[in-house]
């Protein structure tokens, strides 16, 4: 079977799993979902399953809502006007499931495995030239930026820091958005960041910092972002979050496809660097090409020892306000249905 007939045949498999899947959706309009996301590669699948239509063929309409940080989503969630979210599973997620907040991490959304890590550790270029900085040991005393406090870059600090044996306490903590730490990096005002892409390329490219170590390297197989849903959206319409859950989990397996090399270079990748340009726009759209972009599941399940190292590291510095079960916050039907319709997953490449 040469490549194109092979392509026309995996496309085919999915078409029919969503027919069955939503034929009840198909004689009405479209039911309207409400998602939450932020900015970043990690939104690749939303990106991507709004572009190719994923969501459509379910029978779906998104209504989508982009927020400055993950945490200024978790109130409108709890009020009913989201269904779902993207997001990095911080403290604030954990607090709000023990304040009550009816929410579910229900599949994968980003993943950093070698040679895929989305988010280096980069460090202001003088510093390294300067000789102050040599090894983790180094980052005493520096400022340090996350985006906030308790989020999925503290984990990766934390055992960089450990590397150096160091303590969390021994850095200078500043909390700044990925955007607002590109300017800050040039400007000299932080010293060290974790900075997802297409940010860190950014910094790199216009040579105010540099990379030190990869993130894989620090924390291997870090679940960097999930994708959440409302315990209102799943109890209340459960039809409609599986096949919500059918459109993402082909857009996973697209964006997969687009990964070659540690870089977008697979079979989709072209197509893929075009959504993602129109939805972030970077002033130099050939960043796309050199950026070490995230991983993902393509059986949509997300990697729980990860999450469970950062509930520990997020309990240990004291920003857990209620203990919960990681365990018990994980929900995989939805992931396990669109296994169920789409079969097991075939690389394109």
């Amino acid at each position: 079977m040469n490549l194109m007939t092979r392509r026309a045949a995996l496309g085919a498999i999915p078409a029919l799993g969503i027919a069955g899947a939503a034929r009840s959706a198909c004689a009405q309009s479209a039911d309207s979902v409400n998602i939450g996301r932020v900015v970043g590669v990690t939104e690749a699948p939303f990106y991507i399953g709004e572009h190719k239509g994923f969501f459509r063929d379910v029978g779906i309409n998104i209504n989508w809502t982009t927020f400055n940080q993950s945490q200024a989503m978790l109130a409108p969630l709890a009020a009913g006007q989201l269904d779902g979210l993207g997001s990095a599973v911080g403290a604030g997620i954990y607090n709000a499931i023990g304040n009550g907040v009816p929410i579910k991490i229900v599949g994968d959304r980003g993943i950093d495995y070698a040679p895929y890590g989305a988010a280096p550790i980069i460090v202001r270029t003088e510093l390294i030239k300067s000789g102050r900085f040599k090894s983790f040991k180094d980052l005493k005393g520096l400022k340090v930026v996350e985006p906030s406090r308790g989020g999925a870059n503290t984990p990766v600090i934390y055992r960089a820091l450990q590397k150096g044996g160091l303590s969390y306490n021994d850095i200078d903590h500043a909390f700044l958005g990925f955007s607002d730490q590109v300017a800050a990096m040039h400007n000299g005002i932080i010293d060290v960041t974790c900075m997802i892409e297409p940010f860190a390329s950014v910094v790199l490219r216009d040579g105010s910092g540099t990379k030190f170590a990869a993130d894989t390297d620090v924390y291997p197989y870090h679940q960097i972002s999930t994708l959440m849903y409302s315990s209102q959206f799943m109890q209340r319409r459960p039809d409609v979050a599986r096949r919500f859950f059918v459109g993402y989990l082909r857009a996973i397996r697209y964006y997969h496809d687009a990964l070659k090399d540690g870089k977008l270079a697979g079979p989709t990748a072209e197509d893929v660097i075009a959504i993602l340009q129109s939805e972030i726009k970077l002033p130099d759209p050939t960043i796309w090409r050199s950026i070490v972009p995230n991983a993902v599941q393509t059986d949509g399940r997300v990697n729980e020892a990860s999450l469970q190292f950062d509930y520990h590291v997020f309990d240990e510095l004291g920003l857990i306000l209620k203990p919960v079960s990681v365990h018990d916050a994980i929900d995989y039907q939805f992931a396990d249905y669109a296994n169920h319709v789409l079969g097991p997953y075939h690389a394109s490449h």
